[in-house]
């Protein structure tokens, strides 16, 4: 089987440009070229290359998030409350935190709902 020229990420969302300015500025992906306004807009990483980080589309529904996310980021870290504390200046809200050794996974949500995870050491 062929492997994938490069994998892509979606997310569905109320606002696509309002979720990716979100995203754009935690993650520091920018969007790309030609990424339109509008239903999608899509962010990347890198120089566009086929094994650089994953694509991040964001794609606006008409219907609202009722569930947890079945797929969701982890951001790993080296040091994790700093980038929580950005995240939540920009418009996420925290959920839960949970240790297993040394790491500490943190669950936030976007500013849509949807559930992310910050991972790394105090």
């Amino acid at each position: 089987m062929p492997a994938p020229k490069r994998i892509g990420i979606t997310v569905d969302c109320p606002d696509a440009a309002q979720l990716a300015a979100f995203w754009e500025r935690c993650l520091g992906y920018t969007r790309r070229p030609g990424a339109a306004e509008g239903p999608y807009v899509t962010l990347e990483r890198g120089d566009g290359s086929p094994d650089g980080p994953p694509l991040l589309t964001f794609q606006t529904v008409p219907e609202p998030k009722t569930s947890k996310t079945r797929i969701h980021l982890d951001l790993f870290v080296e040091h994790a409350q700093p980038l929580v504390d950005e995240m939540r200046a920009a418009g996420a809200s925290f959920v839960s935190r949970a240790e297993a050794g040394d790491w500490t996974t943190r669950v936030l949500q976007d500013p849509a709902g949807n559930e992310f995870c910050v991972i790394g050491p105090d």
